[in-house]
């Protein structure tokens, strides 16, 4: 059975070479991302010890069924062929050579396999191609694993979809899929995948994504990211027995993603040995930017101290690939991309109505088991800190409570009263205080308790909290004038230091002292929206907040009166936690499987 194909740069997916493939030797190598196949001329060499096309033996024989591995090529010309396996060890990499052997004939195609033996299994196989003959091509290879035609399982995958206006992201990665998996025959995957779509915008054209009867479009309303999956697993829910879905796999609209990472996905699945056949399948997260960096592969959700597994690896090194093999304790996988079994999803076990940020994490800490993370599953995301908004600080501090409560996870009152003042401080300190303000809305919404989340309308919620914070607006709309180069020096100015740094505590960051006098000619106060630091703030008078992936910004001012303000609101909350903390959270572990039920979905969600 086929685990996975050779890949290579392809425009519109990714164009990182060395992700794919690594060019040694003397000979040429004429590779462009349109062509399909790789022309070499002698001595030249390409080596497959790399992110995509790299085979993680130790997990295939962990998690799977399959008793040997082998590695078959499609080739025209004479080649010499290497297999090895390579694994990380502290700070060096073991490499294993396993097999040498020409294979081939100048001018003439043909198809050649070669068995991987080895005494271990850890790490990655890979192997190594050369080019014996004046010009050979390398036009097409994958990995088989050797499987007993018993042990496969029978699956069907069902896509689950949430879109609020990304239109150009959901019609492109649809008829991909479609001209992948639902109209191409020659896959063997052409009955074997669903896709579920749930419009929270009601923006989406039906006409752009109804390519055929396996695509499924649902309009919406707008109750967020878990209200968008949720509606997708109810209709899946309705329907699994008669389309016989055996998995959910669920995946944002904003992402791109090479097809062969949901192949692989269902190979996997297949084969699953019954130990393993609960187990989520993730996908890891890469930059959108940065394509071979790697944000996420796996995390713990840590009380909300969240640790992203491997997070920055550069994935066009070997090395890091093979670091990226090693297993960590995981809480769960995010749901940029994550499939699990079908019929852990029913009317009494439905994701929490917390519209986003921590809805994927509940369900994880709630469901999984075992996750199975593989080097070439994953998706590229636009990283997250290019994605300023002023309601993510609301929902992130509420959810991490409810989250919390709902699986008693000892998040003690002293630490979440340390967190929001950490929070609410550093707000106050970049004049933030819309952004103060909120973080206390979601602890006092908390308060307010489960009966409170149950009976609030969810977009209209939102459109309350979206109301309350920062718009980022167009540079020429502001009053303050922008400039780049003093964007770049605010990012660049060094800390002070020890002794400043000291005064700088001791005056809150200047906010007890008058702002400096600025020259009327001197540049304003730029600080960039993320990566903010108390030294861009201090003693100013204005700020203007830049956000660099939108190209947008806001303006803030220092305001003693806010300042007290927010803190008394911070101290009164702490007064209130002392009796209402510990219920609250006592109140949601006891009855938070009612928000889990189809019942209340079908009411939150207006369904008949």
């Amino acid at each position: 059975m086929k685990l996975q194909s050779l890949l290579f740069p392809q425009t519109g997916i990714c164009t990182e070479e060395e992700m794919y493939f690594r060019r040694e030797g003397e000979g040429e190598i004429d590779f462009t991302w349109e062509k399909k196949a790789t022309d070499m001329h002698r001595n030249s060499t390409l080596t497959f010890d790399t992110y995509f096309n790299g085979c993680s033996a130790e997990k295939w024989f962990k998690y799977t069924k399959v008793k040997r591995i082998s590695i078959s090529l499609r080739v025209r010309g004479f080649f010499r062929i290497i297999l090895m396996r390579k694994e990380k060890n502290l700070d060096s990499i073991t490499t294993k050579y396993l097999l040498e052997q020409s294979f081939g004939r100048e001018d003439e195609e043909g198809v050649y396999t070669f068995p991987f033996e080895s005494e271990s299994n850890n790490g990655v196989f890979c192997f190594q191609v050369t080019c014996l003959s004046e010009t050979g091509t390398l036009l097409d290879g994958w990995y088989e694993g050797e499987v007993a035609p018993e042990d496969v399982r029978p699956v069907k995958l069902a896509l689950d979809i949430c879109t609020f206006k990304r239109e150009v992201f959901v019609i492109k990665n649809v008829k991909e899929l479609y001209e992948c998996f639902l109209n191409n025959p020659e896959s063997g995957m052409k009955d074997s995948i669903e896709i579920f779509i749930s419009d929270n915008a009601k923006t989406l054209d039906p006409k752009e994504v109804l390519l055929c009867d396996k695509v499924h479009v649902f309009p919406n309303k707008n109750t967020g990211g878990a209200g968008g999956f949720t509606r997708g697993m109810i209709e899946i829910m309705k329907c699994r027995e008669q389309r016989k879905i055996t998995h959910v796999l669920v995946m944002d609209d904003d992402i791109i993603i090479n097809p062969d990472s949901i192949y692989r996905t269902f190979v996997i699945l297949s084969l699953l040995k019954d130990e393993y056949k609960d187990a989520f399948v993730g996908g890891a997260m890469l930059r959108l930017d940065t394509q071979n960096i790697q944000t996420e592969n796996g995390a713990r959700w840590n009380k909300g101290y969240l640790i992203s597994h491997k997070s920055g690896l550069d994935l066009s090194e070997v090395e890091a690939c093979l670091y990226n093999e090693f297993e960590e304790k995981t809480e769960y996988n995010a749901w940029w991309y994550c499939a699990f079994p079908a019929d852990i999803v029913t009317e009494k076990n439905l994701p929490l109505p917390i519209f986003i940020r921590g809805d994927d994490v509940e369900y994880g800490l709630r469901n999984l088991k075992n996750l199975i993370l593989m080097n070439g599953i994953c998706v590229w995301h636009e990283p997250f800190e290019n994605k300023y908004s002023s309601s993510m600080y609301y929902y992130i501090f509420r959810n991490r409570l409810i989250d919390n409560s709902v699986h008693d996870l000892k998040y003690k009152r002293k630490m979440f009263i340390n967190d929001l003042a950490k929070q609410v401080k550093r707000e106050l300190v970049f004049y933030r205080y819309k952004n103060a303000e909120l973080l206390l809305d979601g602890a006092e919404d908390f308060f307010k308790g489960i009966d409170w989340l149950m009976a609030q309308d969810g977009e209209e919620l939102h459109k309350s909290v979206i109301s309350r914070g920062y718009k980022l607006q167009d540079i020429n709309d502001i009053s303050m004038p922008f400039s780049y180069p003093e964007y770049e020096r605010a990012c660049k100015t060094p800390e002070p230091n020890w002794i400043t740094r000291k005064w700088r505590k001791l005056t809150a960051n200047g906010l007890v002292l008058p702002c400096q006098k600025r020259p009327e000619n001197e540049m304003p106060v730029i600080a960039p929206t993320f990566t903010a630091r108390p030294v861009n703030f201090y003693r100013a008078h204005r700020v203007l907040h830049y956000d660099f992936s939108s190209r947008r910004a806001f303006v803030t001012e220092k305001s003693s009166k806010d300042t007290l303000r927010l803190m008394m609101r911070l101290w009164k909350l702490d007064m209130k936690s002392r009796t209402k903390y510990r219920k609250t959270v006592r109140a949601f572990f006891n009855r938070g499987h009612e928000l889990m039920e189809l019942e209340f979905w079908k009411n939150y969600l207006d369904l008949k």
